[in-house]
């Protein structure tokens, strides 16, 4: 019975979603982020729907030995407010969603990000979408989208938010 409950903590999930610039002009980097357990040794799929009807949703996949976040890129042929969802495939599990704001739209965009903000998660960081109820929420870092390049005979870890060469 442990070891089925330690394998479930344990497997491939969408860990972030991130879409630049944001507002933008036409075309956007997608980035997205996976999270492996520590003994997680399967590849997994992510299907990317761009929130338009130009293009058929992207499949994703991540290898045992792959980076831990991939990116693709997007042409959104006409402006507008979209929503990007990233959604686990075969051997991931989760849901992250993004808005984005392309032409036009994003002037107006730009002009209310530049208000005041309210209360949230400090540059560099990211809101966990699942983690708000009411006024309380949790924020993680946002990791490079690639993996440091490491010398010397290290190689590149990230665990708790903490990332590295060891």
């Amino acid at each position: 019975m442990f070891a089925s409950s330690s394998c479930a903590l344990a497997a491939t999930r969408l860990e972030n979603l991130v879409v630049k610039p944001n507002p933008a002009v036409s075309d956007v980097e997608i980035v997205v982020t996976v999270d492996r357990g520590q003994f997680d040794k399967q590849g997994c799929t992510i299907i990317v729907f761009t929130g338009d009807e130009s293009s058929a949703p992207k499949v994703i996949p991540f290898g045992i030995a792959d980076e831990r976040a991939k990116t693709l890129h997007h042409f959104y042929p006409k402006p507008g407010a979209y929503t990007v969802r990233a959604t686990a495939g075969s051997g991931c599990t989760g849901t992250r969603t993004v808005s984005v704001t392309i032409g036009a739209a994003a002037v107006e965009a730009k002009a209310s990000a530049e208000k005041p903000q309210q209360a949230g998660c400090p540059a560099g960081w990211y809101l966990v979408p699942e983690s708000v109820q009411a006024a309380r929420y949790s924020c993680r870092p946002n990791l490079p989208a690639q993996a440091l390049k490491c010398e010397g005979g290290t190689s590149y870890f990230a665990e708790g938010g903490v990332i590295g060469c060891r």
